[in-house]
This record gives C-alpha cells, sequence and structure tokens, in this order.
C-alpha cells in the first residue's frame, strides 16, 4: 500500500493548506466533513497535528453556527452539521451531550420543517430524506440516552417526515429510475435503506410497510443498466432484507449479485475523473464495504482496493491544468478531497507505529 500512502500524504498536504480558509461549514461540502476525516486520520494513526486540526474546526463551526444564516438542509445546512456531530460523539471523537449540544439546533431544524411541511422534495441533499437521515439518528441517540422527551419528539418527527416520503413515493415524485451513471445520491437504495432503518426503530411501522409494498412490483422488474448502479441497488435490497422475509426479493438480490462485474465498472463506467464519493471510486469502495458487513465474507462482492486505488492514483485530477484546480481545493466528503481521502485510510492494513513512521 505504499501508493496509497504517498497519495494520503499528497492529499492530507492540499487538505491541511486550505483547511483554515474560507470554507462552508456543513457536513457534505464543508468544515463539518473535514475534521470528521482528520478525527478518523488522527485515531488511525496517532498524529496529533490532525487532531489538533479537527479539534480547531469544530470549535470554529460551533462559533460560527449562531451567527450564519445557514440553510436547513442536510448537505450544506443544519441537519447535516446535527447528524455530524452526533456521530463524531457517538464514535467518542468529541464529548458533549448531544441533547444539550444540539438542542438550538434541533430547534431551527423543526421550525423550519414546520414551515415548509407538504412542499419539500425527496432528495436527500435538501429534501425529506437528508431530514429523515437526522431525525432517525437523533432517535436512536435518544433512546440510547434515555432522554424521553426527546424520544417522543423525534418519534413523532420521523413518522412524520416517513408519511410525507409516502406520498412523494406513491406520486411518483421521487428517483425510482436507474441514473444515467453511478451516483451516491440516487433516492431508491436511499429510500430502501432508510425504510429498513425506520423498521428496526419500529417508526410508523404500517406506512413502511405500505411503501414497501408499493415499491415492491417496480423493484423486482428493475435491472440497472449500470453495474455500478446495480451493485447500488443491491445494497439497498440486502438491507431491506436483513428487516423482512420477501422470497421474490430475495431472487432478485441474488439476480443482481451474480450479474455485477467489477473489471466493467472499474473499466468502462467509472471513468478518469470519477474518484469522489458522489459520482466515483471513493463511493463505489464505501458500497462494496457495507456489503461485505451484510454477508459476512470478503468472497461475495468485494471491490479491490486495487481497483479504487489504481483510478485514484492515474485520475487526471491530479495534473497541473488549472481545469482541475477547483476539485484540489474541495475539502468535501462528498465530492472533495477528504472523502477519497477517507477511502484511501480504509484501505490501510498496516499498524499504526508503522503508519506514524511513514506518514
Amino acid at each position: 500500500m505504499v501508493k496509497a500512502l504517498e497519495k494520503l500524504q499528497e492529499i492530507n498536504g492540499c487538505l491541511m493548506g486550505i483547511a483554515k480558509g474560507e470554507n462552508e461549514l456543513g457536513l457534505l461540502n464543508g468544515k463539518l466533513g473535514l475534521s470528521i476525516y482528520f478525527y478518523h486520520f488522527a485515531r488511525k494513526t496517532g498524529n496529533p497535528d490532525f487532531l489538533e486540526e479537527a479539534e480547531n474546526l469544530i470549535e470554529e463551526i460551533f462559533e460560527k453556527l449562531s451567527e450564519a444564516k445557514l440553510p436547513a438542509d442536510f448537505e450544506n445546512g443544519l441537519a447535516g452539521i446535527a447528524y455530524g456531530i452526533s456521530y463524531l460523539v457517538n464514535l467518542d471523537f468529541v464529548d458533549a451531550d448531544l441533547d444539550n449540544t444540539l438542542g438550538d439546533l434541533d430547534d431551527r431544524i423543526f421550525k423550519f420543517l414546520e414551515d415548509q411541511k407538504g412542499k419539500l422534495s425527496a432528495n436527500l441533499r435538501n429534501g425529506l430524506l437528508g431530514y429523515l437521515i437526522y431525525s432517525l439518528d437523533r432517535l436512536e441517540s435518544s433512546l440510547k440516552s434515555g432522554h424521553q422527551s426527546n424520544t417522543y419528539i423525534f418519534q413523532k418527527l420521523s413518522a412524520g417526515l416517513i408519511n410525507q416520503l409516502g406520498q412523494l413515493i406513491e406520486e411518483e415524485k421521487f428517483q425510482d429510475r436507474e441514473p444515467q451513471l453511478f451516483n451516491i445520491f440516487w433516492d431508491l437504495p436511499i429510500v430502501l435503506i432508510l425504510l429498513a432503518k425506520a423498521k428496526s426503530l419500529e417508526i410508523n411501522v404500517f406506512k413502511v410497510d405500505r411503501i414497501l409494498d408499493f415499491l415492491l412490483p417496480n423493484l423486482l422488474a428493475l435491472y440497472p443498466r449500470l453495474n455500478s448502479n446495480r451493485l447500488y441497488l443491491l445494497l439497498g435490497v440486502e438491507t431491506v432484507l436483513k428487516k423482512i422475509n420477501h422470497l421474490g426479493l430475495r431472487k432478485h438480490a441474488l439476480f443482481l449479485k451474480e450479474s455485477i462485474d467489477m473489471e466493467t465498472i472499474f473499466n468502462s463506467e467509472c471513468k478518469n475523473l470519477n474518484i469522489s464519493v458522489t459520482d466515483g471510486a471513493s463511493g463505489l469502495r464505501l458500497i462494496g464495504e457495507k456489503l461485505n458487513k451484510i454477508y459476512g465474507d470478503i468472497e461475495s462482492i468485494l471491490i479491490s482496493d486495487e481497483h479504487v486505488l489504481n483510478k485514484i492514483n492515474k485520475s487526471a485530477c491530479w495534473g497541473g491544468n488549472d481545469f482541475y484546480n477547483p476539485f484540489k481545493k474541495s475539502i468535501g466528503l462528498s465530492s472533495g478531497l477528504s472523502g477519497v481521502a477517507w477511502a484511501l485510510i480504509e484501505m490501510l492494513e498496516v499498524e499504526e507505529k508503522s503508519m506514524r513512521v511513514n506518514l
């Protein structure tokens, strides 16, 4: 993994250089996402410089939260920030009481959702799916902490969001058709993953079952043209199958699984520039990793780290052409450098001591 270490060192140099610049605060494209990557890197390597920078970013985000006129959405706004802070606390990167820390953000998000009730689209970036991710996460944290009033509040909020989502799905106002190119924000797999999550938390179970029943006929007939989209759809289907027993869906999952060709994904579908989480190799690796956890072995559906690393290393994004400068200055988890760097550190199967020497 020498090449991964070399590329990671290059990316980290870029990220440390632009971390203090004028960037958005949010989760997917901003400083919160970058801080999450820095925390992971610091824990993996024991590097105090990255831990210090991660802590500085979090401090800056909290200082600016009250004064910044942020949107409420998941991509760049309050819902994503609340989810990201919850993520850091739950993984013991940050020591805080979530209910106290996120109280003001929760209030601002609730007000927005009440004002926009019935007006939001389905998508994850700034629509219902993003708010449902936030709400289900806050509910899960409240259940763990035993905070009864917050548990009730987020149960009610999650149930309401599922009702709204169900209406959009029944009106066919969500992206169930395969996108022309692989994209991590495809609505259908995200919907399946979140419905399974809601079912595990026993939220609005009757409505969840009704939505799944509505989706099943089209889902069983859906065979994406792209192997990469089959892979993503397979993750959604397998996640649902962990919560329901449906023979037809199980057969369709097996059919999808057996039809996926990794060489085609990385040699034909994943183009030279496609290395980010949003539309490329880093996102595909994330999907493959989640599928491997479901299957419980490494032989089922394995995104080869060699494939991912070759795609990242050989990308034209690293060239001297000014056209690629925006990407090399992007700190984002979804479409920027921190998401690519996170994929690289997940590949490294060496001991922390060795990594400290190399990095």
